[in-house]
């Protein structure tokens, strides 16, 4: 089957209060029950081909561009993708210790400060550019490091017991 593009004007994206999963309605054609959206591009293109998957993760179409979604449909499908790509950026190592063979780090983000344990750091840590880091905790969630270099003194020593 071949791949659909969507504009804007052909999709509307809702929400009902107690729904764990938007709704897509694809004008004229189909509904979408449990939908849920991949970014295509994360990093350079956040609103733009954003993929459009049903209950089952199959892909339904590729919606090119969201900015000119109507308001409710672009406020749904933000919170969904806030959801789904949550990356807190760390600011501040405030400790970095080995406890169960894992490295556990409590750090200062934007959002506040958080704990979580790596496993493996070879594996669990992406140079994703030069000095920028993504960091993928036990639990699968995602921490970043945008510039070690701007990182405090005490974050960069931590930090050379991994590098």
């Amino acid at each position: 089957m071949p791949l659909r593009y969507l504009n804007a004007d052909q999709v509307r994206i809702t929400r009902d209060e107690d729904a764990l999963y938007p709704r897509v309605e694809i004008l004229d054609e189909q509904v979408v029950l449990e939908a849920t959206f991949r970014r295509a591009f994360p990093q350079r293109h956040a609103e733009k081909y954003i993929s459009i998957r049903d209950g089952a993760n199959k892909e339904v179409a590729i919606l090119v561009d969201a900015q000119p979604l109507d308001g409710e449909s672009l406020e749904v499908l933000r919170h969904e993708l806030d959801r789904r790509y949550f990356t807190p950026l760390i600011d501040r190592i405030l400790t970095l210790n080995q406890e169960a063979g894992m490295w556990k780090f409590s750090v200062t983000t934007q959002r506040g400060n958080f704990e979580f344990f790596v496993r493996n750091w070879r594996e669990s840590a992406i140079e994703i550019s030069p000095n920028r880091w993504v960091i993928y905790s036990v639990d699968g969630a995602r921490y970043e490091i945008a510039n070690l270099e701007t990182l405090d003194n005490g974050s960069q020593k931590l930090l050379d017991q991994l590098l």
